[in-house]
């Protein structure tokens, strides 16, 4: 962006919010910098960043960009800027930080309605004085923000026992890329009007539109939770976590880890299966009594595991992210990837021994239910290759899964397609995007095929 692109944006800006609602990136913290860093292609320039207050300042903000073309990177946070393809800078970043408004709590409804701003954290903290929670454990827990969740599609181990967030999204209210704003479902359990509209918008990476309230199913708080890590070899591992998939327990969550998320527990070439359950007191000491019955003929250690906040905040990226995270000295690399589950066990193995070969750190968490799993590899950047990634990537979409490059080196995510994505559905998500955006202006390129 030039100065005086910058001048003029800053100008108009200014005739739709006051002057603290517009922040530029220099005058942020080093970690919302490197975020948005990783966002943009190299030598990009930083776009001014803006903070709505509401919905009335968010159509006023997009009615502009659209008459006067101007692009626009959405995001919450910003926890998740480096997700996606990298673009080209925006004329400006839109943060619904400050839309984080609890608008109706039903609490006999099981339901709230809430700015989609709102941070994660804030609304459990919320819902817990009235015995509530949502139903999913996110990456970076603590920046975390609704909006943010939905548009990644970011459930977490919990969507073995309640499903994605899109299965908790009951309504939602969002902004049109020409600053219009429009509804779809309602703020009640049986209705379904609008469902597939609901759907567009979860994983979409703010392509579509901007969500400025969700209408959520919310659960009660269970009586007791506990949660039990079973040790053993691979194919151990694997005739046990059929067992629980087809018996009668009903753990939240099931996950299948790799040898390197528990170096302390497990002999060199074991796996672990990971169960939580939480219910009434009586049903969690039988069922967890039951697992460790099956897990005590099949798996060579078992544990059953105390401090089970601890062990669930370790995994995956629950915890938040860091200052320090931009200095340490090797490169991180996440995936999310999906296959048959019956294949998850096999899948652990080879991804194991592939980045050996790479002379690269490998950590995985499969959700044994579904699938779908987490991928991280920790190594020098020259040890992170696009060879190795689409050797992952066949592997799966060999046992009709996917694989996607969440974060990367800038360098490695210019050369290699995040996406990834084989299927025949393009054509029809490019309509929609022209339909939805004509003009490209929400997070342009962002997403699948350049969306």
């Amino acid at each position: 962006m030039t100065l005086s692109s910058l001048d003029n944006t800053l100008h108009s800006l200014g005739q739709i919010l006051e002057p603290h609602q517009i922040v530029t990136a220099e005058a942020r913290s080093p970690l919302w910098q490197t975020q948005l860093n990783a966002a943009f292609l190299p030598d990009q320039g930083n776009p001014p960043i803006v903070y709505p207050q509401d919905s009335e300042q968010l159509g006023a903000l997009l009615t502009w960009a659209h008459h006067d073309r101007r692009t626009v990177l959405i995001c919450g946070a910003g926890s998740k800027l480096g997700w996606g393809t990298p673009i080209p800078a925006t004329d400006l970043v839109l943060s619904l930080q400050h839309l984080n408004r609890i608008i109706d709590h039903a609490v006999g409804d099981l339901t709230i309605t809430v700015e989609a701003g709102i941070p994660f954290q804030t609304l459990q903290h919320h819902l817990k004085t009235s015995g509530q929670f949502l139903p999913v454990d996110p990456s970076y827990a603590p920046q975390a923000t609704l909006g943010g969740i939905l548009a990644t599609r970011d459930a977490g181990s919990l969507r073995h026992r309640y499903g994605g967030v899109r299965d908790l999204l009951l309504g939602l209210s969002f902004v049109r890329a020409d600053g219009q704003r429009a509804k779809a479902g309602g703020r009640v359990v049986k209705n379904v009007a609008g469902y597939d509209l609901m759907k567009l918008f979860t994983g979409s990476f703010g392509t579509l539109g901007l969500l400025s309230e969700v209408t959520l199913r919310l659960y009660p708080i269970q009586e007791i939770s506990q949660t039990v890590v079973l040790v053993g070899p691979p194919e151990a591992i694997a005739t046990l976590t059929a067992q629980v998939l087809n018996s009668t327990l009903t753990p939240v969550a099931l996950d299948l880890l790799s040898e390197s998320v528990i170096p302390h527990l497990s002999p060199p070439g074991s796996l672990a299966l990971v169960a939580r359950f939480q219910s009434l007191g009586e049903s969690v000491t039988a069922q967890v009594r039951r697992l460790m019955q099956l897990g005590t003929h099949l798996a060579s250690q078992v544990y059953c595991d105390q401090a089970e906040e601890d062990l669930w905040t370790a995994l995956g990226h629950r915890q938040g992210l860091q200052e320090t995270d931009t200095l340490h000295p090797e490169t991180p690399l996440v995936a999310k990837f999906g296959l048959l589950p019956q294949r998850a066990v096999p899948a652990l193995q080879l991804f194991h021994q592939w980045s050996q070969q790479q002379d690269c750190t490998c950590w995985m968490q499969i959700h044994a239910g579904s699938g779908l799993g987490t991928l991280k590899l920790t190594a020098s950047a020259s040890s992170l290759t696009a060879s190795l990634l689409q050797q992952l990537r066949s592997h799966c979409e060999q046992h009709q899964g996917f694989l996607s490059v969440l974060d990367a080196p800038l360098s490695l995510r210019q050369s290699f397609d995040v996406w990834g994505y084989p299927g025949n559905a393009i054509a029809t998500m490019r309509k929609l995007k022209h339909q939805f955006d004509p003009h490209r202006i929400l997070n342009p390129g962002r997403y699948v095929g350049g969306i």
